[in-house]
């Protein structure tokens, strides 16, 4: 079975137009990428497409590359703007830069994302997970839940949730391939590595929630008949994610305002 999201993504827009007819301006969004990958677009024209629909203005910084000064001058520029509310440096950066240090330019207060950890917002994607697990009446606190990747974007801000509830968790940053028998000892899996067809057969069992949390980790078709449920392709946590991430801008906006 198929965690479907539909009817939350609607009620959730509808949700997010209410409150951006409280502001009496556009809010602004600035997304610096720096690559050519393609499902990275993909993302991307999901949030212009997001933008759009709420009237945001959404200006996109692009680069086929860039160096670290560069990086840091723009942000430093983006920080000052008074018509930008939220800055989304896009992950993953070339390994060439500094990621760390550029994500410490970003103020706090625009920092939507959250990548620094540091920010007054929630964390996208773990809230879209939560989100949706919820929506779907699956108690995170009552399962024995396995994470795979620490990534700043999922795993990592999503172990800061567990360990703030006290939730059970266990974190596998890496060899993930080499601790499949570990990893089916649990009751929900997320992972969020990136890493194209990670969770393999032997890591799971017909009782087993499965949330992908990268769009990548999960072969669906081989995964589907052998858990109980499971995020799809297209559709749940990359949608949602960008409806959280709308959600910051607009609670940025309405602080300022």
């Amino acid at each position: 079975m198929q965690l479907i999201a539909k009817a939350l993504l609607s009620q959730r827009l509808v949700e997010l137009v209410a409150r951006r007819q409280k502001l009496s301006t556009s809010p602004g969004l600035a997304l610096v990428w720096v690559g050519e990958d393609k499902q990275t677009a993909t993302y991307i024209r999901a949030k212009q497409a997001m933008a759009k629909k709420l009237d945001c203005h959404f200006f996109l910084h692009h680069f086929p590359t860039a160096s670290q000064q560069q990086l840091e001058s723009m942000l430093d520029g983006l920080n000052r703007r008074q018509d930008i509310d939220g800055i989304v440096l896009q992950l993953p950066l070339p390994k060439s830069l500094d990621t760390e240090a550029l994500i410490q330019k970003v103020n706090p207060i625009k920092d939507i994302d959250n990548l620094s950890g540091n920010s007054p917002y929630d964390s996208p994607t773990p809230s879209s997970i939560m989100a949706l697990l919820s929506y779907h009446q699956i108690a995170i606190k009552d399962l024995k839940t396995v994470v795979l990747g620490m990534g700043k974007l999922v795993g990592g801000p999503l172990a800061k949730v567990f360990a703030a509830n006290n939730w059970p968790l266990t974190v596998i940053a890496k060899q993930a391939k080499s601790q499949a028998e570990n990893i089916r000892q649990h009751d929900l899996l997320i992972s969020a590595t990136g890493v194209r067809g990670l969770v393999a057969p032997e890591m799971v069992h017909q009782e087993m929630v499965v949330v992908d949390g990268s769009g990548l980790d999960v072969d669906v078709k081989t995964i589907e008949p052998l858990v109980k449920k499971i995020t799809p392709t297209k559709g749940a946590i990359g949608p949602l994610t960008v409806s959280f991430l709308f959600e910051n801008l607009l609670t940025a906006a309405i602080r300022k305002s």
